[in-house]
């Protein structure tokens, strides 16, 4: 585990005994917005070379009867928290806001309807070029970006899943399919599972997929979540990444490597 994620964890755990609801989420997502718009504040509250509780008596004088308790708390938790630097802060911040989203729809019981809604939204993306070109560019703000997938997606997902999503397109972040596959990761830890993306030539029935679950789980040893994207020029078998782990056996991939064992003779 690296020195960040190590963080990362401790500060899930804190922010596990704080008294949260549905609006803290909310409320860390409106003050990432702020650090987004203030470069300095976001400094400010993340400078290493401040004391620890100089960061958080900031944060206490900055948003104390702005937001609620409990958000308060979890930016006080943050702001004593150590971080490379002041965008990684914000990313962290924003991550625990859609972990808690997250954490909701777990406790309603439609944390698979969020999922399955953030991995069909990435697929779309992923699938056209186009549209990943549109949200990572810069000269879209993100209100509009936010209006794109409002017209891909807009009644046709959880609202929990929209409001994930529109947090995707925010500035300084990376690409739209690497930072929803972030979400997602942090959706398959809450349920307790490891995510197994998995691409194949041709759509899989749910007698297939099921088979293929239960095979993997058992070759893994662990419970797993799949996911499963359709990609024609992969031309048959299947290609599985658990972690660090790659499985391949496409039919592509077993000609890549014959037509380099060729041009090697």
């Amino acid at each position: 585990m690296r020195a960040g994620d190590a963080v990362i964890a401790q500060l899930d755990a804190q922010v596990d005994g704080i008294d949260t609801d549905a609006a803290t989420s909310d409320e860390l997502f409106a003050v990432v917005d702020l650090l987004d718009a203030n470069v300095m504040l976001r400094r400010s509250l993340s400078d290493p070379s401040a004391a620890e509780s100089s960061r958080v008596e900031l944060a206490s004088r900055i948003f104390r009867g702005k937001v609620a308790p409990a958000t308060l708390e979890v930016l006080s938790a943050f702001s004593a928290a150590e971080f490379e630097s002041g965008a990684a802060f914000a990313e962290a911040l924003e991550r625990e806001g859609v972990r808690l989203k997250l954490k909701a729809a777990r406790s309603d019981g439609t944390l698979d309807t969020v999922t399955s809604d953030l991995f069909q939204a990435l697929s779309v993306v992923r699938d056209h070029p186009e549209l990943a070109v549109a949200l990572r560019n810069p000269s879209y703000g993100a209100a509009e970006k936010r209006e794109l997938l409002e017209r891909l997606y807009g009644g046709r997902i959880s609202p929990v899943a929209q409001a994930i999503l529109d947090r995707a397109v925010r500035p300084n972040l990376a690409a739209f399919v690497p930072t929803v596959r972030g979400f997602l990761r942090a959706a398959a830890e809450l349920a307790g599972l490891t995510i197994a993306r998995v691409t194949v030539a041709r759509p899989l029935d749910e007698s297939r997929t099921a088979r293929l679950k239960a095979a993997l789980e058992k070759s893994a040893g662990k419970p797993l979540s799949l996911q499963v994207h359709v990609d024609p020029s992969v031309i048959g078998g299947v290609n599985v990444v658990i972690g660090d782990d790659v499985i391949e056996s496409t039919v592509a991939a077993r000609l890549e490597d014959a037509r380099r064992q060729l041009v090697n003779l």
